[in-house]
């Protein structure tokens, strides 16, 4: 027997060590507190119940987390040293310890966490049928406090989980104390402070959802009309979104255009990867809607737009020399389609340093005149390398001096490039110079006429880079990263890129014109207009021909003018003067209708230049009035 009772006590303190680790398992179920915003209250509780009524959501009382020793166990002392056994212990359970008294402190009863009541775990099991008090059972950690309970939280919901737009909740109030909750929601379809919810049991709501909108819920514990606490739930109702069971999803799908296409295979470890998504109506999608992840984990952080810059970064394969990737991207719009696309990328392990790919390097300066100035330079892409040292070695090669700020690794920006006589014959092309004078640039001259860099001729003026031709990254050359097959167009801009095609990368708002609609790039001038139909763009008047041109909706411009012949004067009389008894000539005066110009036209005296005289016959012979010549 003797050896036995070290088993028995180690069998006990396991059974107890068990008991304790149950009751923290246990204490710790419940799911966490909301505290969107709030007055210095104790949280509310977000719980999803099983059943939502009646005695289902009854809640148990508490029960402290930790169970005290009762003064009465009969618990014999644990050795200090307990004696390890000559062999294994007998296969049959040992002798278990006398179970505690304090029936909260029994293992095999569910425990309910003292911060988090849950009224659902046990439905139908309450001695109440609603919520409120419940007499408590006797335990140290006894909680009588007021809390609201709901299974609300900030998310985000889609249309195909609701029905009618309709969203249940329950939200009641624990240990009310004389306490009521108010519910109150608000979107664009309440008055603008919202509108409140009632309930048929004081527990279960209905909430009406606002698609493409967040929705807020506010929960108020009032006491009389003093607010107690406020907690505030953000919920945003949208579509459902693609993925890859349902790569699109609604009438009009996104775009989505990367320069992953075609590519299974990299060596690059830092690859920039390049998104473009367009919706159905042409209009570019932006940042926030476009949601890019490698192997589950959200890139965030994207640079540039319309087409922006993710930054990936490839771990080297923790067996053998290639490890493979999952690339997806999904994009959406307003009005409920979305579009998603999958890569898998294989990534092949190159150490730092080494080649990983070639690329080529351009240099245009046709914004003033010097067209691409040199043959383009082949460069060897290095792992870890950025953009920044493929442009120094360019320069180098071409014989150029070169000046930029920041470091080669971090910030860097290339202010300006030298070489004996470059400047010597400038020429800004006409159309692009209108353009500058038509935006209100500062003009600032010529720096020398052997560099060219930033502030040259105008305030506008720099040096920037795009890869591809088209596009104009967002970042410095220090944080790109080359990729095998690229093109870096490096490349003069006068007015913060609006003539080169890079204005949107600049992030900025400069001048009076939000475009150049043209752009003047290697060589040629690429004209860009949005024309309208033909119109009559000067009217004529009575004097002056007017003019029927097509008119650039961005910028302003006119083309295939068309004159309108004069419409002459349109005269109505507006005045007469007869002429007088004593040979003054009269006039009628006219005004034309349309630009008020006067002119008068003459009226003939009567019998101009003779003048009747009259003679008065006899009085004899006076039968009446009678003229003689």
């Amino acid at each position: 027997m003797k050896k036995i009772r070290p088993y028995l006590w180690r069998g006990g303190a396991l059974v107890l060590a068990a008991a304790l680790v149950v009751l923290l398992v246990l204490s710790g179920m419940g799911l966490s507190t909301q505290e969107p915003e709030p007055l210095p209250q104790s949280p509310a509780q977000t719980i999803r119940t099983e059943g939502q009524g009646g005695a289902s959501q009854q809640e148990k009382p508490n029960a402290p987390e930790q169970p005290e020793d009762p003064e009465d166990e009969d618990t014999p002392e644990e050795p200090e040293t307990p004696e390890q056994p000559d062999e294994e212990p007998p296969q049959e359970e040992p002798d278990a310890p006398e179970q505690p008294e304090n029936p909260t402190d029994n293992p095999e009863q569910p425990e309910q966490p003292g911060d988090n009541p849950q009224p659902g775990d046990n439905p139908g099991k309450g001695d109440n049928d609603g919520p409120g008090p419940v007499k408590p059972e006797p335990g140290p950690s006894d909680d009588t406090s007021t809390r609201i309970i709901t299974d609300l939280s900030n998310c985000e919901i889609t249309y195909n989980q609701l029905t009618d737009d309709t969203l249940p909740f329950y939200a009641y109030l624990i240990n009310p104390n004389g306490e009521t909750l108010k519910v109150k929601l608000q979107n664009s379809d309440t008055p603008m402070n919202g509108r409140y919810l009632t309930s048929a049991d004081g527990k279960n709501y209905t909430a009406r959802m606002v698609r493409n909108e967040t929705n807020h819920i506010t929960l108020y514990r009032k006491k009389g009309n003093t607010t107690v606490e406020e907690v505030r739930f953000s919920i945003r109702y949208v579509a459902q979104k693609a993925d890859e069971d349902h790569p699109t999803i609604g009438e009009h799908p996104p775009t989505i255009v990367t320069n992953l296409d075609g590519v299974t295979e990299t060596s690059n470890r830092n690859f920039t990867l390049t998104v473009k998504a367009t919706a159905y109506t042409g209009s570019p999608l932006y940042a926030s809607q476009i949601e890019v992840q490698m192997d589950g984990k959200r890139i965030t952080g994207p640079t540039g737009g319309p087409v922006y810059e993710y930054q990936l970064y490839f771990p080297d394969p923790i067996v053998g020399d290639t490890v493979e990737h999952t690339i997806t991207i999904r994009a959406w719009d307003g009005e409920g389609n979305s579009a998603f696309v999958s890569y898998r990328i294989l990534y092949r392990f190159v150490d730092t340093g080494d080649v990983i790919g070639t690329a080529y390097i351009v240099i245009d300066a046709t914004t003033v005149g010097l067209d691409v100035m040199e043959e383009p330079y082949t460069y060897k892409i290095r792992q870890n390398t950025p953009a920044s040292y493929a442009v120094i070695e360019a320069l180098e090669e071409w014989g150029y001096e070169y000046e930029y700020s920041g470091s080669m690794d971090v910030g860097f920006y290339l202010r300006r490039i030298s070489r004996g006589g470059m400047m010597d014959y400038p020429a800004i092309p006409e159309n692009l110079w209108s353009k500058i004078l038509q935006d209100g640039l500062t003009l600032t001259g010529q720096t020398d006429n052997n560099s060219l860099g930033e502030f040259d001729y105008t305030q506008g003026s720099g040096w920037m880079y795009s890869v591809g031709g088209n596009t104009y990254a967002g970042k410095g050359l220090s944080g790109y990263y080359l990729t095998d097959g690229d093109t870096l167009y490096l490349r003069f801009t006068l007015a913060y890129g609006k003539d080169i095609g890079g204005y949107s990368s600049t992030g900025g708002s400069y001048g009076l014109l939000p475009s150049y609609c043209g752009k003047w790039l290697n060589g040629t001038y690429i004209e860009e207009h949005v024309w309208g139909e033909p119109t009559q763009t000067v009217a004529p008047d009575c004097t002056h021909p007017g003019e029927i041109s097509a008119v650039c909706t961005v910028c302003g411009d006119r083309k295939d003018q068309q004159e309108v012949p004069p419409l002459g004067h349109d005269f109505v009389e507006t005045g007469r003067t007869e002429p007088g008894e004593d040979g003054t000539p009269g006039y009628i005066e006219y005004t034309c209708s349309r630009c008020g110009e006067q002119k008068q036209e003459p009226i003939p005296a009567v019998n101009a230049g003779w003048l009747p005289r009259r003679r008065r016959l006899p009085d004899y012979a006076m039968t009446g009035a009678r003229y003689e010549r």
